[in-house]
């Protein structure tokens, strides 16, 4: 599918609740729809497993590491355990879908993949990991994430798209992405669709 067929995809699925998520944020509409179509292509079904950051979660939880990133094992316990925080100790039974709920936590999902364990962020209020696979929260949360890291690594979230593909794909604003179109990729499709939206509102259309 050419870069143009896909944004005329999401535009159709996902303009309108594009443009309603990012009527309170700064961030443009194109750039969330570059983004989706870089993560998902569109699919809000998508979900990607990653083992290494599975492995990553057991070894805090087993207490070999302190935490992976701002995740501790007293945040994974009560997530595992379906308990409410504080949990200090692992409770005497689990959940039967234990690693299942584990598991997703080392998944990414939704529109623009965001990964499971950012439920575990108090700061972000993401809710549930449903909230995840479900449009428009998943693209509530993609917006909360965005301005958050931005004003942490001191990112325009109006002008700095370049900056800002980069540390969604590899968490640093000045960091090499796995696929090195990647960045060109979403801003390429940001001009596609930001075209796409002049479109609508041209009075000569």
């Amino acid at each position: 599918m050419s870069n143009q067929d896909l944004m005329q995809s999401i535009k159709a699925k996902w303009g309108a609740m594009i443009t309603a998520a990012c009527a309170m944020s700064s961030v443009p509409p194109a750039f969330l729809a570059g983004l989706i179509a870089n993560e998902s292509g569109g699919n809000p079904l998508a979900k990607r497993f990653e083992s290494h950051v599975l492995l990553a979660l057991w070894e805090v939880l087993l207490g070999r590491k302190t935490a992976y990133g701002s995740i501790t094992r007293l945040s994974l316990v009560g997530f595992v355990s379906g308990a409410s925080l504080p949990v200090y100790t692992a409770p005497a039974t689990l959940p039967a879908d234990t690693y299942q709920r584990f598991d997703s936590l080392a998944t990414s999902w939704g529109l623009t993949q965001i990964m499971g364990y950012e439920v575990l962020d108090s700061q972000l209020h993401a809710g549930p990991i449903d909230n995840l696979k479900t449009p428009p929260a998943d693209l509530v949360v993609t917006l909360r994430m965005l301005s958050q890291e931005a004003a942490r690594l001191g990112v325009d979230v109006t002008k700095d798209f370049s900056e800002m593909f980069d540390f969604w794909n590899t968490g640093r604003p000045h960091a090499l992405t796995a696929d090195p179109q990647y960045i060109p990729n979403g801003l390429e499709r940001m001009k596609i669709y930001a075209q796409l939206a002049a479109g609508d509102t041209d009075p000569g259309t």
